[in-house]
């Protein structure tokens, strides 16, 4: 759908960015670049991991001269030096923020991120309640919930139990991990296994986790999604308002009935094959037992959505196309 001079940027490694491999193989978009330094955070790291990937950037651009580029946010020094590039060659910009982008931190300071944002042609974002803070810096915003994913033929992965949950997980602040341990304390039948790569504080959590819990660790994609596609359950939470739940679009991809957290824009978007809940213990509980009770409805539910959200990535292709095509330098 875009020529060759497109180009899409990632800081991070890929397994930070599964919305852009999606998003650049749906658009034909060959040069899709992770650009990384270390997989470890804080501020002892930050300036050499920051000084690298930005020296790896300039000459990257510099190389490829892309006329159109796509870049994720956060973090904003890419999309500065991104937006830098194409003030001096005369290229366009897009940025592809994850709801992340628009938390305090990353938005710092908020000048530069809001001149940023109107330099761009547009900025992708996941729901109307930025695309309206976005309109209001005086910027232009495109709505793009999810984008469908297709897997190859996956393997089964080992499970102990009939009735299985995955726990997307990765051990962040916003993540109801302790009430998740708290529920399946009291549901033996089922059996839980929890991802993520272990951060601080999460040995605290494990240690204290029931007998039916069990921690995969940092899986890679091959049997991560195994993993999603031999369970029943995917699960998937937030305590974020405006958070679109990429765990959550993974699971509707492979059919796998799914219990989020109970937020308009997460109600609005699964309202089909998903149970809603609060972030606590009982309401998590009440939610695992209302699925398995009622699960091939919920799983017919699920294919339902497939189809209606396939439907509706078609016409957002289309438009984004269309922005594009009036907007190529």
């Amino acid at each position: 759908m875009f020529n060759k001079e497109t180009l899409f940027l990632v800081w991070g490694p890929p397994s930070h960015g599964p919305r852009s491999q999606v998003f650049a193989r749906e658009f034909g978009i060959s040069e899709l670049h992770f650009i990384y330094a270390t997989l470890k955070r804080g501020l002892l790291y930050a300036p050499f991991k920051y000084a690298y990937q930005a020296v790896q950037t300039v000459l990257l651009l510099l190389r490829k001269k892309p006329r159109i580029v796509f870049v994720q946010s956060p973090p904003s020094l890419a999309v500065l030096l991104v937006s830098l590039y194409c003030a001096l060659t005369g290229s366009r910009y897009l940025i592809d923020a994850h709801s992340a982008a628009f938390l305090p931190f990353w938005t710092y300071p908020k000048w530069l991120h809001r001149l940023l944002a109107r330099r761009a042609v547009t900025t992708i974002v996941t729901n109307e309640h930025f695309q309206q803070e976005i309109n209001h810096w005086g910027g232009h915003a495109f709505v793009l919930r999810d984008i469908p994913t297709t897997f190859p033929r996956l393997e089964s992965y080992p499970l102990n139990g009939s009735f299985n949950v995955v726990v997307i997980n990765t051990f962040s602040p916003d993540e109801p991990l302790k009430e998740v341990l708290e529920a399946a304390s009291g549901l033996d039948d089922f059996q839980f296994y929890v991802t993520g790569r272990d951060r601080d504080g999460s040995q605290e959590l494990k240690a204290g986790a029931p007998g039916n819990v069990h921690f995969t660790g940092f899986l890679p994609n091959d049997q991560y999604y195994a993993l999603l596609a031999t369970s029943q359950v995917v699960l998937c939470l937030t305590t974020r308002d405006h958070t679109m739940q990429r765990g959550a679009c993974e699971a509707l991809w492979l059919g796998k009935p799914l219990i989020t957290s109970d937020w308009p824009l997460l109600r609005e978007y699964f309202h089909k094959g998903t149970v809603h809940v609060v972030n606590d213990c009982s309401d998590i509980q009440r939610g695992l037992l209302e699925l398995k009770e009622h699960y091939q409805r919920y799983v017919a539910e699920i294919q339902d959505l497939q189809v209606a959200r396939k439907q509706e990535w078609q016409q957002k292709a289309g438009a984004l196309a269309r922005l594009m095509q009036n907007t190529t330098p």
